[in-house]
């Protein structure tokens, strides 16, 4: 493990087997894919993108919090859909966690996530104030 680095995983959330929810690394905060998933790793809002985003978002904002964060920390988004048709729903659920802020992004539209029920996932890059 690279000195310094820490796990961030809420109290609660199911541990994943293979991979971490996040790391930080000094004030910058590395978080893996979000998925709509609730803390037991069930799927919310099958079928509904603007469900599904909202719930990505609120993981994204708990594991920032967790880290000693807030969504303004945020830098970086990469956003995976399974439809590019669909991005203003998420358009308009991310626009409700970044009022004024505008972290630099990137949108790919991809075949299937690693569930087919997931629509959306983000991965998420912050660095934090010291």
């Amino acid at each position: 493990m690279t000195k310094g680095m820490k796990y961030v995983r809420p109290r609660g959330w199911k541990e994943p087997a293979i991979y971490s929810q996040g790391i930080t690394v000094g004030n910058m905060i590395f978080l893996a894919g979000q998925t709509s998933t609730d803390e037991e790793g069930r799927t919310i809002g099958i079928g509904d993108m603007k469900v599904q985003a909202k719930q990505v978002f609120e993981r994204i904002k708990k594991l920032l919090k967790e880290a000693g964060a807030e969504m303004k920390d945020v830098v970086k988004l990469n956003t995976y859909v399974t439809d590019v048709r669909s991005y203003d729903a998420v358009r308009e659920i991310r626009a409700q966690y970044f009022k004024g802020h505008k972290p630099t992004s990137t949108l790919i539209e991809v075949k299937g996530l690693a569930k087919p029920e997931y629509l959306i996932e983000i991965e998420t890059v912050a660095v934090k104030e010291k």
